[in-house]
C-alpha cells in the first residue's frame, strides 16, 4: 500500500479543516483518480491507496477572494517516511500551472494582461519565500497561502483572456456562433410561466426532460400529455428541442417500481428499452436531438457492474437508433473529471466508458457532459476556468461533438421542492448574494465553453425553482418567481453571439 503524508502546520489548519479533504484524491499522468482512504488528525493529512506510484494530489480548498476551488500539486513521490508540506506543495502546483499555461498560450498567440504578469510575479515571489522558509512550517504556510491566492487569481485572469480572445477569433469567422444554448425544463413548464417569453429570448433550444419516473409512473402505464404540450409549445416558438435524458440513473430519478428488478438485470434492461422505444416513437419527428441516458458511469440506485452498465447503455442507444434512425442521439456522462472513482473501487472511468461507446459503431452523434458544481455530493468539484477548459480538451480527443450541461446553486439551505435535493457548498463569501455568486461561477464556465469549437451545445440544467425542478436552488428563476442575474447574462449572450 502507498501512503502520501502531508504535514499541516498550525497556521494552515483552518485552511485544511474548511477544505473537502475527505474528497481529496491522487491521480496519475492520465488524470484518473485512484480510490483512496483519507485521514486528517489536525496536523497531518494521509492519503492511502493500493499502489505506491507517484501522483498529484487534488483537493477542494477555500481560496481567499475566490472561494472553493480544486488545488493540485505537482507530481509527488510516495514517501511515507518523509511527509510533504501541504500548503507549500499546493503553492508549487499553482505556480507551475499559471506559468506553464501562460507560456504555452503566449507561444500560440494569446495576449497576456498586465494584471496577470503582476499577479504571477507577486505570487512567484511569495512561493519562493515559502520554499525558503521550509524550516519554519508556520511562516512557510502563511507565505504559501498568500502565493496560492495570488496565483489562482492569475489563473482566473489567464482563463478570461483566453475565453475573450478565442470568442473574438470565432466571431471573425462566424458572425453568429452556431452553439445550441438551452435550459432544462420539466413538463409542463414553462407553458404557464410568466417568464415564458424570457425563456424564448435567452435560449435557441429547449431541453425537455422526458423522465422515466414521471412518464411511466407504473409499469406499462405511460403519461405523455404534459411532455407533448411542452414540446409542441417550443415547436410553435420555432425552437429546437433536445429530448431527454430518457434515463437518468440517479436516486429519485428512476421509477419507484424498479425495486422489483433489484437482482434481475435482464428484466431491468427489458423495461428500460421498452420505455425508450415507446417514448421515442411518441415524439419521433418532434425532437431534434435525443439525450439517451446520463449517469450510467456513476454509482446509481441499482447496483450495476461494468458489463451491465455497458449493456444498458448500448441497449438504450440501440433502441433510440432503431426507433428513430434519422434524429441524432447522444449519451451523457456524469462527473467528467471522474471524482467518484476516488471512492468507488469498481467504478468506470467516464472517458473510457465514452470511448467504448464511440467505438461501438452504434451511430452515437455526440457526447453529453454533466457538470453540477458547488454541491456537496455526486458533483463536479469547482475548478478554475483553465482546468475546466483542459477537461473539455481531453474529452475532445474522442473526436465527437460535445453538449455540456451545467448547474450551480443560487441560494443556500434546503430546497424541499427539488426532485434530487443535494446539500449546497458554501460559496465562502457571505457578503455576496448567492445569486451573484452563481453568475460569477457559471459565466466563466460558459465563456470557456463558447471558446471551444468542439462544444456544440450548452444546457443550463435548471430553468425555474418556482416550478418542478431537479437540482437544489439551481434555477434561473427563484422560488418567489423573480429572475436571477444569470438569466439576464444568458439573454445578452444569446443576443450578442448566438443564432
Amino acid at each position: 500500500m502507498g501512503q502520501f503524508k502531508f504535514d499541516v502546520p498550525e497556521e494552515a489548519r483552518d485552511f485544511v479543516e474548511r477544505s473537502l479533504w475527505k474528497d481529496a484524491y491522487i491521480c496519475g499522468i492520465e488524470g484518473v483518480p485512484f480510490q483512496s482512504r483519507n485521514q486528517f488528525d489536525g496536523s497531518q493529512l494521509t492519503i492511502s491507496r493500493e499502489i505506491s506510484n507517484s501522483g498529484k494530489l487534488h483537493m477542494t480548498c477555500p481560496v481567499p477572494g475566490i472561494g472553493n476551488r480544486v488545488l493540485s500539486t505537482c507530481s509527488l513521490r510516495c514517501l511515507p517516511d518523509e511527509p510533504h508540506q501541504l500548503p507549500l506543495e499546493f503553492a508549487r502546483g499553482s505556480c507551475y500551472r499559471a506559468r506553464i499555461q501562460a507560456d504555452t498560450w503566449q507561444r500560440a498567440g494569446l495576449t497576456i494582461s498586465d494584471q496577470f504578469d503582476d499577479l504571477v510575479e507577486r505570487g512567484t515571489s511569495a512561493f519562493l519565500e515559502a520554499a525558503g522558509l521550509r524550516g519554519d512550517p508556520n511562516r512557510s504556510a502563511i507565505a504559501a497561502i498568500r502565493a496560492i491566492t495570488l496565483l489562482e487569481s492569475a489563473i482566473n485572469d489567464l482563463g478570461e483572456s483566453y475565453s475573450v480572445q478565442s470568442i473574438a477569433y470565432r466571431k471573425q469567422r462566424e458572425p453568429q456562433i452556431g452553439t445550441l444554448m438551452a435550459a432544462t425544463v420539466i413538463p409542463p413548464s414553462p407553458i404557464d410561466s410568466p417568464h415564458a417569453d424570457a425563456f424564448v429570448s435567452a435560449f435557441n433550444t429547449a431541453a425537455v426532460r422526458l423522465s422515466w419516473s414521471e412518464i411511466e409512473t407504473d409499469s406499462g402505464s405511460f403519461h405523455f400529455d404534459d411532455a407533448e404540450q411542452t414540446i409542441q409549445y417550443f415547436t410553435n416558438q420555432g425552437m429546437r428541442v433536445v429530448g431527454g435524458p430518457l434515463i437518468d440513473f440517479r436516486t429519485r430519478m428512476m421509477p419507484h417500481w424498479l425495486y422489483l428488478f433489484d437482482e434481475d438485470f435482464e428484466s431491468l434492461l427489458k423495461a428500460a428499452v421498452h420505455f425508450v422505444e415507446t417514448t421515442v416513437a411518441k415524439f419521433r419527428g418532434k425532437v431534434q436531438l435525443w439525450n439517451c441516458a446520463t449517469g450510467l458511469n456513476t454509482p446509481g440506485p441499482l447496483p450495476l457492474d461494468d458489463e451491465q452498465a455497458m449493456r444498458l447503455a448500448i441497449g438504450i442507444l440501440q433502441a433510440v437508433r432503431r426507433t428513430d434512425p434519422n434524429t441524432p442521439a447522444i449519451m451523457s456522462f456524469d462527473q467528467p473529471f471522474g471524482e467518484y472513482l476516488a471512492k468507488d473501487r469498481d467504478g468506470i472511468s467516464p472517458l473510457q466508458f465514452a470511448d467504448a461507446m464511440v467505438r461501438s459503431g452504434l451511430g452515437m452523434a455526440g457526447i453529453g457532459l454533466e457538470c453540477r458544481v458547488h454541491y456537496a455530493e455526486n458533483a463536479t468539484q469547482p475548478r478554475s476556468p483553465v482546468d475546466f477548459g483542459h477537461m473539455i480538451d481531453r474529452w475532445a480527443t474522442l473526436g465527437m461533438p460535445l453538449l455540456v450541461q451545467l448547474v450551480a446553486p443560487a441560494a443556500i439551505g434546503p430546497d424541499s421542492e427539488a426532485t434530487a435535493p443535494t446539500e449546497v457548498l458554501n460559496y465562502l463569501d457571505s457578503s455576496e448574494d448567492p445569486s451573484a455568486q452563481q453568475l460569477r461561477v457559471a459565466s466563466a464556465m460558459i465563456r470557456t465553453l463558447l471558446a471551444k469549437h468542439i462544444v456544440h451545445g450548452i444546457v443550463w440544467d435548471s430553468w425555474s425553482d418556482a416550478e418542478p425542478h431537479v437540482m437544489t436552488h439551481g434555477g434561473l428563476i427563484d422560488q418567489q418567481g423573480n429572475t436571477r442575474p444569470l438569466l439576464d447574462y444568458l439573454t445578452r449572450v444569446r443576443k450578442e453571439f448566438l443564432t
